[in-house]
């Protein structure tokens, strides 16, 4: 691992530890970044929320279930954010 990928590990730890939260995808426990994005900074209608999930093993799926906070979704969307998995919940 060069000095770099050590940097962006160590930032990512520190990331998860102080802002994550445990997200459950398919019955298994990620921890997650909840991302927020306000209409006003996009062509979108209302608040969409989505998760940046810390994993290099999560491949993500449309019509994966997720649980978080005891609460059911699904992921309708996906996309790479910085080389992690993006997942919109509906």
């Amino acid at each position: 691992m060069n000095p770099f990928e050590h940097l962006i590990k160590r930032m990512d730890n520190a990331t998860t530890e102080r802002m994550g939260i445990p997200i459950r995808i398919n019955g298994v426990i990620y921890q997650a970044l909840e991302s927020h994005f306000i209409p006003e900074l996009g062509p979108m209608s209302g608040d969409g929320v989505s998760y940046v999930v810390f994993s290099s093993t999560y491949h993500p799926k449309r019509s994966d279930a997720v649980e978080i906070e005891g609460e059911a979704y699904q992921v309708t969307r996906h996309q790479k954010f910085n080389g992690k998995p993006h997942i919109w919940i509906k």
